[in-house]
């Protein structure tokens, strides 16, 4: 199955992102960032069925996120066939989620939710395939924090019960830190090593950030080909894959 798996940062680049999947035709699409309020737009333009579970609110200060400041976001899968799917809030509670954005800045412990999206999806010969997305707390100049180190420990005890599967999201965990350690020693990084960065040289809005974040992940039984990341779609690159079951 052809995956595409893309941070599209809210509503900034929706234009890029929609063309580009519509020319690459993958069967699964994985998305972080995502604006609650644009789900039923991605699944009428891609012309498939989708799960989204938001996360959080933009908040930032940042004038580039000026008009989202107040808007949820968080992580879709889309598809033709998804036969089940559900999610797992590994930090954080899902009710925070619904509180005023007033009440959810009052308390950093409000605002600190990391979610886990996965679907299982029918491929052409009804083999079932298990897709998870996900997106890790950021830190300060990518290094491996304690914050992040305990949240990457939560998520770790939530996919030990979820079987085999295919990860994939903005990790915020660069190839060569602890957090990336940690991840590649569970699971098979697929990202080639030629790959020194995932952020977009041009569409990033800090220039010459160089982390390999952007992640696909695998357990025994698929195996992915085919690997490639793509810019100009995103201010990250999209990651593109063929997967499979391992025969």
């Amino acid at each position: 199955m052809k995956l595409i798996s893309i941070n599209i940062e809210a509503n900034k680049h929706c234009y890029n992102v929609l063309d580009f999947i519509t020319k690459e035709k993958p069967e699964v699409v994985c998305l972080q960032e995502l604006l609650e309020e644009d789900f039923d737009r991605f699944k009428e333009e891609l012309n498939k069925s989708g799960v989204f579970k938001a996360s959080g609110y933009f908040f930032s200060d940042i004038p580039r996120y000026k008009d989202i400041r107040d808007k949820k976001h968080g992580v879709a899968i889309f598809a033709k066939n998804i036969f089940d799917s559900g999610s797992i809030f590994y930090e954080g509670k899902e009710e925070n989620i619904s509180k005023p954005l007033e009440e959810y800045l009052s308390d950093e412990k409000i605002y600190k939710n990391h979610v886990l999206l996965w679907a299982d999806i029918k491929d052409s010969n009804d083999a079932l395939f298990k897709f998870i997305v996900t997106q890790m707390p950021v830190t300060k100049e990518g290094e491996s924090s304690p914050y992040q180190l305990e949240v990457l420990n939560s998520l770790l005890i939530e996919l030990s019960s979820l079987g085999e599967f295919v990860l994939c999201g903005d990790m915020n965990a660069p190839r060569g830190k602890e957090t990336f350690r940690r991840l590649a020693e569970k699971y098979k990084d697929n990202i080639p090593l030629e790959y020194k960065t995932s952020i977009d040289q041009n569409l990033h809005r800090v220039k010459g950030v160089q982390f390999m974040i952007d992640s696909l992940f695998t357990t025994p039984a698929y195996k992915a080909s085919n690997v490639r990341l793509v810019d100009g779609v995103s201010d990250h690159m999209a990651v593109v894959a063929d997967v499979y079951k391992d025969q």
